[in-house]
């Protein structure tokens, strides 16, 4: 596949469910995202362009077990940038994205402040993997297997996030 964005492929053209745009982006950003070994940051960048145009689109789905239709919204960030912005200058804290989860690691046990932020931010502490977790919306494990945080990096992959990438970012957008 030719990555030059001169192309305008469409990325997400055959995509006509939330589920599948979303599990779109996560494969493109594994194969495409700079620190990736293929990595390059225009096609990224046409990436991200592209799946942000999704945004308030609505889509219609089929409830699974009630077999009835219903009409969803789509949020290409569903809250992950907003709880980023509310923790990304907290001192001493990595910020990973696993697959669809946040997870936070450096919180030592006794900072009473940045748990209590953490909680307010509805994050969940893991005490196996010492890591807080957020994911958005409501998750039911469908599994009984318990993953160590690296098992989640290896199946999921992970993107490290940082207050120099969110920095960029930012100066991206005013250009």
């Amino acid at each position: 596949m030719n990555t030059n964005t001169n192309n305008k492929l469409n990325y997400f053209s055959d995509c006509t469910t939330i589920e599948q745009i979303k599990k779109r982006y996560r494969e493109l950003a594994q194969k495409f995202h700079p620190d990736k070994a293929d990595g390059n940051t225009e096609t990224m960048k046409q990436i991200n362009l592209q799946y942000e145009q999704f945004k308030n689109k609505k889509f219609t789905g089929i409830n699974h077990e009630t077999k009835k239709q219903y009409e969803q919204t789509f949020d290409p960030f569903d809250g992950y940038r907003e709880i980023i912005d509310k923790i990304i200058n907290l001192a001493g804290i990595q910020i990973e994205l696993c697959g669809t989860w946040l997870w936070v690691t450096g919180v030592k046990k006794d900072d009473k402040g940045k748990q209590a932020i953490l909680k307010e931010l509805n994050f969940k502490f893991s005490g196996k993997k010492i890591a807080w977790y957020w994911h958005a919306g409501e998750y039911h494990k469908k599994s009984k297997k318990n993953m160590t945080l690296d098992d989640i990096r290896n199946t999921y992959g992970s993107s490290t996030v940082n207050k120099q990438d969110k920095e960029q970012e930012q100066r991206q957008m005013i250009a």
